[in-house]
């Protein structure tokens, strides 16, 4: 009994660590996609519509905010007036980001115009909070309105790369 006890001991002391890593990793993941799933629907509607599509943080799922954290809702711009009114319906919603973890790198709305152009290149950093770099993930999105995740493309270091090629970072 006591052998049994001892090898459990140390398979959980080994094993802990690598369990938490694997943890962290799939909640900034969760949240990388989510994200990218409604940025992609924004991009296809913008196209199939030949509409301007706006996606924006919000509240209240009727007007927009600065808060990327929050939740977010995407919907033809009918009037362009950058704003979403009672007569717009919101095509797609997402979740807020896990409060584990932290979004920067984007600030205002997100407009697709009928070519699937997007108004601003933006990284949407998300971190886990108060963990190093190397848990960070990104959504990159190019002017023409390309949408990527950051990779490590140097393969040296296990921390991945914004669109200039910097290494994304969470301090």
């Amino acid at each position: 009994m006591l052998i049994t006890v001892s090898i459990v001991v140390i398979l959980v002391t080994a094993v802990a660590p690598n369990i938490q890593s694997i943890l962290i990793t799939n909640r900034v993941t969760a949240d990388l996609n989510n994200l990218s799933a409604a940025v992609q629907r924004a991009r296809f509607t913008a196209v199939d519509e030949q509409a301007t599509v706006i996606m924006c943080p919000t509240e209240n799922y009727s007007e927009c905010t600065d808060d990327w954290s929050k939740a977010k809702m995407v919907f033809i711009d009918e009037n362009n007036d950058d704003g979403k009114n009672d007569d717009e319906p919101i095509i797609i919603t997402s979740q807020p980001i896990n409060d584990k973890n932290t979004l920067s790198g984007i600030s205002g709305n997100l407009e697709f115009d009928q070519f699937g152009s997007i108004n601003k290149a933006a990284t949407i950093l998300i971190c886990a909070t108060g963990k190093p770099s190397s848990y960070a993930s990104a959504l990159l999105l190019s002017q023409y309105g390309r949408i990527a995740v950051a990779i490590d493309a140097n393969g040296s270091d296990g921390i991945k790369e914004d669109l200039s090629g910097a290494a994304l970072d969470c301090s």
